[in-house]
């Protein structure tokens, strides 16, 4: 029974000395972390089916993206909510103006030559950015390029 009780000794004070030594060792200092970062692919800009109408401020074939807003020529959008999934980008439109008042389901893909492709029911449409804009901003909302 003393083998027992020793070794139960030596454990407790290894224990305890493993505890202290625990308390003598500074914790590592964590390193800065980054804040938000914007993405590459952010799709705030104005954009138009033409490339060459890029420079056209009275453009039918426009759309302004600004941080929660789309605006297309006669009417204006608000997301109402958006299902990313893998290849594309579900998002609800809550729109204003004509012709295109109400609830506006489409697809948004971001393609590798940069441009947008916005699927609504069987309709596709190609856009072309013409200006990025790197946040939402409220000098964006009155452009109709």
């Amino acid at each position: 029974m003393k083998k027992t009780q020793v070794l139960l000794a030596v454990a407790a004070v290894a224990a305890l000395g493993g505890l202290a030594a625990c308390d003598q060792i500074a914790p590592a200092k964590p390193g800065p972390t980054p804040g938000p970062v914007a993405q590459s692919s952010a799709l705030n800009g104005t954009y138009n089916l033409l490339q060459s109408h890029c420079g056209d401020t009275t453009s039918d074939k426009s759309l302004v993206i600004d941080g929660n807003k789309f605006i297309f020529p006669g009417a204006t959008c608000t997301v109402a909510g958006s299902d990313k999934q893998v290849d594309r980008t579900r998002v609800t439109l809550a729109c204003e103006g004509s012709p295109a008042a109400g609830n506006r389901v489409v697809d948004l893909q971001t393609r590798p030559d940069g441009t947008l492709r916005l699927t609504e029911d069987s309709i596709t449409l190609t856009y072309f950015q013409c200006m990025k804009a790197t946040a939402s901003s409220s000098a964006l909302a009155g452009q109709s390029m």
